[in-house]
């Protein structure tokens, strides 16, 4: 692929977009009450909102299963939907109540936008930095306390639990995708494993330090949880829109009223 024709989105996009989702943020506190989340043009923002927000899960598995010929085309699908489509949730929760559970599903999609941009604009950065650094610096050299024996023999482990996963990866390079997982899951968390190992033994974590360590960890399990809530607020009012609804009337499409 020509390098030079692939997508990219540069710093200053996704500062505009960040800008954007804020706006429209303002402006539903702003103006509360003026739609009801039930109301047909709510709902509609709500369906159209969680369609693009899909694109972020899309981006993942993706990623993760080696089917992705173009990785930074779907980077740019996956910042342009979680953007908007938060846009559209926010003008589909503007008349909503922020202190309940739905709520909090809120919370964890604005963080997720904020910590996105901060670890795609700054945090990456420092990524590129510190490789530089440990490439020209230290010139890869092994820690002074690294026990060269017990590296020896994770990396053996590895190699004998390669060729059972793929025999024709190279060990040097090689991370479970998610056609490992689903197919050899124990297989995956035994190699998996054992790169946690090394890395700890080579100072992997700590070289990164915390932040950027710990930084696209915590992106992914707020992504986990924040997908779960979702999925739980969708189930809910489509099928308990009477325990959703409580004491009101239920002002919006749904399949069945249990709870009522």
């Amino acid at each position: 692929m020509n390098t030079q024709s692939r997508p990219d989105l540069p710093n200053h996009g996704l500062y505009i977009l960040l800008g954007l989702a804020a706006a429209v943020l303002l402006l539903s506190l702003a103006l509360p009450g003026q739609q009801r989340p039930g109301s047909p043009t709510a709902q509609w923002s709500a369906a159209i909102g969680v369609c693009l927000l899909l694109a972020p899960l899309f981006f993942s598995i993706l990623k993760r299963s080696g089917y992705s010929d173009s990785p930074p085309f779907w980077f740019v699908t996956h910042v342009l939907g979680a953007t908007l489509g938060a846009c559209l949730i926010l003008l589909h929760a503007s008349g909503g109540d922020w202190l309940s559970p739905p709520g909090l599903v809120l919370f964890l999609m604005l963080f997720l936008l904020i910590q996105g941009t901060v670890l795609r604009t700054a945090v990456s950065r420092s990524f590129a930095h510190l490789f530089a650094r440990s490439s020209m610096g230290l010139g890869f050299s092994a820690p002074a306390t690294l026990n060269k024996t017990a590296l020896g023999e994770i990396i053996e482990k590895k190699t004998e639990l390669l060729h059972l996963l793929d025999h024709e990866a190279s060990e040097a390079l090689f991370s479970p995708a998610l056609s490992h997982w689903l197919r050899h899951p124990q297989l995956s968390f035994r190699y998996q494993s054992l790169i946690d190992s090394e890395a700890r033994m080579v100072g992997a974590r700590q070289a990164a330090g915390m932040v950027r360590g710990w930084s696209r960890r915590i992106h992914m399990i707020v992504a986990v949880l924040f997908y779960g809530g979702l999925l739980t607020h969708i189930i809910v009012v489509l099928f308990f829109a009477g325990y959703a609804a409580g004491d009101s009337e239920i002002d919006w499409w749904y399949i069945t009223a249990w709870g009522r």
